[in-house]
């Protein structure tokens, strides 16, 4: 009976003994994080997705009336409805004089506008809904769920926490999630990246390394440079990665080889609208736009030391819209952040390469500074490649810069928090006995990050928020006009000075122009030749906020 007993016992450790180690590691990667899991952190970061939320959706509706107020945010969401309507380019109308706009191009039978479908292709989830101005502000605030997720996992609770926070907080942020720009959007594309790429090198799962590299994809077909800036310090990472263990091939394979359709899709999409596959839809409107440096680059042509000039310009610029902060005080965090990283590497570097070279199975625990590292090569990588292209883009901000500011906001709460730890040595030395020396010196730190914030927001914020309402004078002024007065089945003729006197009457039509009222550039005289086209409806025209009823033709 002792012997049945002891082999009853026996079995289910030799089961626990089978367990294989990936397994049994996983099992204790849960429990901890169970066991570490703060329930107050979590509902905190809950809360600041919701008022990241709140924000941005208050900035698409008091700032830019959730209309598109520069040509590429018309453009997108031209793309969007066509892609909305089951279709990747739009039939041109008959007579195409009455619908120009900027970046929407004609050509070989096709309409389209001149930016790569990645964005668009999102943005038609917001059209499907009937609330596309509400996407960028829903997606800016997952992407704060993200930010907090990456900093728990590559470093700690607090980190996330307090980078999630800053990110909400920022002047940058707000403007672009609750514009139309394709930022945010490349933003959640990014920060989504880094969560896969860890995970995939922790864990080896090949489902992760095939999202990530899906991902990737999306960011590509959306911002090509920035893609390649974001995409430069992971597969630098990669490479030296197989060069510690070649085994690691079958999940960076896996994340190229799921890229790649997106690449070849983006060479087809170029050979329909260009017919080209290396050459994209920008040259169509400009021929000078384009990637590089010579006189054919550019208005006037590009060179290196222009390219300088305009990283000085937007790095300038950064220093403002980061986070809002009188002078240049908000690159301070990010620069201590990136000094602690050096430190931090210096000292523990030769530990670190040890480990690496005694574990080439499994992934070691990486120190923290690694992953400074990264984000610094991040932002220091994206801001260079735009180095080749000819303009600064300033809009809303430093605009190219912006897929790096989840890796900014990440450096810059490991710079706050990691200067508070240094005070809190300083001043244990100097207090032996003052108790709780660091969560003092954190509260104080905390309280001065506040009142910085709060005088962004007293100050910074609504300047800007100020500036860019009825940015390029167009406002939703003209269609509450068309709204009050009730009319239906109708074709409005819109009075153009310029482009954008006509812009928010364009953004509602549809590609093929067949809403319940369908806008028009003005054209005079030749106005009978569009009615024509649409036979029982009644015209007017729009001038000067007045609506005047038209005879028909």
């Amino acid at each position: 009976m002792n012997a049945e007993h002891d082999a009853g016992v026996a079995a289910p450790q030799l089961e626990r003994k089978q367990e294989t180690r990936p397994e049994f590691e996983s099992r204790l990667n849960l429990r901890a994080r169970l066991r570490d899991w703060d329930p107050g952190i979590g509902v905190a970061a809950y809360l600041l997705c919701l008022v990241s939320f709140s924000a941005s959706a208050w900035v698409a509706t008091r700032v830019f009336d959730r209309l598109p107020h520069v040509e590429d945010d018309v453009a997108f969401l031209f793309q969007a409805k066509t892609i909305a309507s089951g279709h990747l380019l739009a039939t041109p109308p008959s007579q195409p004089v009455f619908f120009q706009i900027p970046f929407v191009i004609i050509r070989d039978g096709h309409w389209f506008g001149k930016y790569p479908p990645g964005y668009p292709a999102v943005l038609a989830l917001g059209v499907l809904t009937g609330r596309p101005w509400l996407l960028n502000p829903l997606i800016g605030a997952l992407t704060v769920w993200l930010i907090f997720a990456a900093g728990r996992r590559l470093f700690d609770a607090p980190t996330g926490l307090l980078a999630s926070a800053l990110l909400v907080a920022s002047p940058f942020f707000l403007l672009q999630s609750g514009s139309f720009m394709s930022h945010t959007t490349t933003l959640f594309w990014t920060t989504l990246f880094l969560l896969l790429f860890e995970s995939t090198r922790r864990t080896r799962a090949l489902w992760r390394a095939a999202l990530a590299g899906a991902v990737i994809g999306m960011l590509f077909i959306s911002r090509p440079l920035t893609a390649v800036g974001i995409g430069i310090p992971f597969v630098v990472w990669a490479l030296l990665d197989l060069g510690f263990n070649w085994r690691r091939l079958r999940e960076y394979g896996l994340m190229a080889l799921t890229f790649l359709p997106f690449a070849l899709g983006m060479l087809q999409y170029n050979r329909i609208t260009t017919g080209h596959g290396t050459k994209f839809a920008y040259q169509l409107w400009w021929p000078y736009d384009k990637i590089g440096f010579g006189p054919d680059v550019g208005i006037g042509g590009h060179t290196f030391a222009a390219g300088k000039l305009d990283t000085r310009i937007d790095v300038d610029q950064l220093g403002h819209y980061l986070y809002g902060w009188p002078g240049h005080l908000s690159l301070v965090p990010l620069y201590f952040g990136f000094f602690l990283a050096i430190v931090g590497l210096l000292w523990r570097g030769g530990s670190y390469l040890a480990a690496r070279r005694d574990d080439r199975q499994s992934a070691p625990r990486l120190a923290p500074e690694v992953w400074d590292l990264l984000l610094t090569g991040m932002i220091v990588s994206l801001i260079v490649v735009h180095i080749a292209y000819w303009t600064p883009g300033l809009m809303y901000g430093p605009r190219y810069y912006f897929e790096a500011i989840g890796a900014m906001v990440l450096l810059s709460s490991r710079g706050i928090l990691g200067f508070a730890s240094l005070l809190a040595v300083l001043v244990r030395r100097a207090v032996p006995r003052l108790p709780l020396a660091r969560v003092w010196t954190s509260a104080a730190l905390l309280i001065v990050v506040a009142g910085l914030t709060l005088w962004n927001f007293n100050n910074f914020a609504p300047a800007r928020f100020r500036e860019f309402t009825n940015w390029y004078n167009i406002n939703a002024n003209g269609l509450r006009v068309v709204e009050a007065a009730g009319i239906s089945n109708a074709v409005v003729f819109v009075h153009e000075e310029q482009w954008t006197d006509y812009a928010p009457f364009f953004s509602q039509n549809t590609p093929a122009l067949n809403t319940d009222i369908v806008y028009a550039i003005d054209q005079g005289d030749a106005n009978s030749q569009l009615m024509a086209e649409y036979p029982g409806r009644r015209y007017y025209r729009y001038a000067n906020g007045q609506l005047t009823p038209l005879p028909g033709p």
